[in-house]
């Protein structure tokens, strides 16, 4: 979500900053693959 749209992710769209995602999961086992994709790089600057 960015503000009060929804946004349907496709292959150009780029999270910013301020944004929520929400995501549904088939299989709880997946979680820790997902908060992977979302830590931050530690050589991120």
């Amino acid at each position: 979500m960015r503000g009060e749209e929804v946004l349907i992710a496709h292959d150009r769209t780029v999270i910013e900053q301020d944004d929520h995602v929400v995501m549904f999961l088939v299989d709880k086992k997946y979680v820790p693959d997902v908060e992977t994709l979302f830590q931050p790089s530690p050589f991120f600057l």
